[in-house]
């Protein structure tokens, strides 16, 4: 009786201890599945914000994002595509890091071209903006702010390009016209005294009004002009220009520059020193170039 009894305890015990094992194995499944579907969940949520700030181009907090993501994610369901996106950031880095450092518009946009969907395009937008007025401004003519607005409407600096186009429609002429018309000048007259031919040619345009008492004169007349000058090897000549006056007349936004001058004819041969004395006035036009030149002896 009593060795029954103790059958039917033992019996009890192994079916509790089997209960406990079945039961323990059941919860250790839905424990694993849960963590594994919470990691899931996280790893998607994860990626999700990865593709979010990718889709707004938002470059600090996509790096951020991926960091995340790699750190967390090792074998992760997306780490081929997340390295994927890492890589082709430190691409464009590397080409942008080369791009950025030229002050050359064309080199900007072939960066642009080359990496359209870049995240550095909104950079490299601004870049291109900012050297397009530079050229506009250096060139400084109605015509320079007018490309510039056509490509930059909406630009950095185009309330300042239409202003200077304001500027350069009216009469007033600026200390940077003034000094490019009487570079031009003096470039001119040195040419002249140099008997530089090439020089000459960039000072004059195709075909002057007036070149110093001849009508409607070419550049081979003034440098036929230029040579009569030199047909003594035996003598120098120098000329100085002085009291410069700078006006401007505008037609259909393209500027025409009067300069009224003095200018001095030194001739030296040997030790003999002869000067002539004369008065002046030049025509400018759009392009700087001189397009009529007279003199009169004071």
């Amino acid at each position: 009786m009593e060795e029954k009894k103790n059958r039917h305890i033992t019996l009890w015990v192994i079916l509790i201890l089997l209960l406990a094992a079945v039961i323990g194995a059941v919860a250790y499944i839905y424990h694993d599945k849960t963590e594994q579907a919470t990691q899931e969940d996280a790893e998607k949520t994860a990626w999700l914000q990865i593709q979010k700030w990718e889709g707004t181009m938002q470059l600090d907090s996509l790096e951020k994002a991926i960091a995340r993501y790699q750190d967390t994610f090792i074998h992760g369901a997306h780490a081929d595509m997340v390295e994927a996106i890492r890589q082709k950031i430190e691409s464009e880095r590397k080409d942008w890091s080369m791009a950025r450092m030229s002050d050359s518009v064309e080199d900007i946009e072939d960066f642009i071209r080359n990496h359209s969907d870049s995240y550095y395009r909104d950079e490299a937008n601004r870049k291109v903006d900012s050297l397009s007025y530079v050229e506009a401004n250096d060139e400084d003519t109605y015509a320079a702010y007018e490309r510039y607005l056509d490509s930059f409407g909406d630009g950095m600096y185009a309330k300042q390009a239409e202003k200077r186009m304001e500027e350069l429609d009216g009469g007033t002429t600026s200390e940077k016209e003034t000094i490019s018309a009487m570079q031009l000048l003096e470039k001119h007259f040195n040419a002249l005294a140099a008997n530089d031919k090439a020089m000459l040619d960039e000072t004059i345009a195709p075909m002057l009004a007036t070149y110093i008492g001849q009508n409607d004169a070419s550049r081979a007349d003034v440098a036929a002009y230029m040579k009569k000058m030199h047909n003594d090897d035996e003598r120098t000549i120098m000329f100085k220009l002085q009291n410069t006056i700078v006006s401007k007349e505008v037609n259909e936004h393209k500027p025409i520059y009067s300069i009224s001058f003095t200018l001095a004819e030194e001739v030296t041969k040997g030790s003999q020193t002869n000067t002539l004395n004369f008065l002046g006035l030049a025509k400018i036009n759009d392009e700087m170039q001189i397009t009529s030149l007279s003199l009169t002896i004071r």
